[in-house]
């Protein structure tokens, strides 16, 4: 089993840890920084975040109940959410906690797609999604690290920061090779 892990300073944006795999004699593949993977409801967040600046409040009622797109010639999607129960009138604080996926859906087809995916690049994240409703449910790719760098948006008041994963390098006698500024 492989996994990656990563902690950083959110103050000054440093590295304090990160792990990216098992047993790099095994791998060099660097989970951390290398993999990309779909969030899936870790983007929830950026989502949830986009719905509060367009004018939505942790007392916004959305619906809970089944919806179908048309995905293609005679195909349809018809999305769910994890327990496959619909839940009627919901709040948007609810929706969040509770990680549901038909009221995130609905919140991105009300905002849009592509201020999301605006939203999205402004926090950090890469120009890597995929600009359908899909990206609701997590769908498009990122690294660890560039959701570690877009989490961390909350916590610092709105503020971005560039991860410091080298303050210096010195050789052997001390001389400053290169320094982070």
């Amino acid at each position: 089993v492989q996994g990656a892990l990563m902690s950083i300073d959110l103050m000054s944006g440093e590295v304090v840890s990160m792990v990216g795999g098992y047993d790099f004699k095994m791998s060099e593949f660097n989970r951390a920084t290398q993999a990309e993977r779909q969030p899936g409801s870790v983007y929830k967040a950026i989502i949830y975040s986009a719905a509060l600046d367009k004018g939505y409040t942790p007392a916004t009622i959305i619906q809970d109940s089944p919806i179908v797109f048309n995905a293609g010639e005679n195909e349809k999607w018809k999305p769910e959410n994890f327990e496959e129960k619909f839940y009627g009138d919901t709040l948007f604080r609810s929706a969040l906690i509770r990680s549901r996926n038909i009221p995130t859906i609905k919140i991105v087809q009300d905002i849009g797609v592509p201020y999301l995916i605006e939203y999205s690049k402004r926090l950090g994240l890469p120009d890597k999604f995929n600009a359908d409703l899909s990206i609701a449910l997590g769908s498009s790719t990122a690294t660890l690290v560039d959701l570690v760098r877009t989490y961390a948006v909350f916590p610092r008041g709105g503020r971005t920061l560039k991860p410091i994963f080298l303050n210096k390098v010195t050789d052997r006698g001390g001389k400053v090779l290169e320094e982070e500024n």
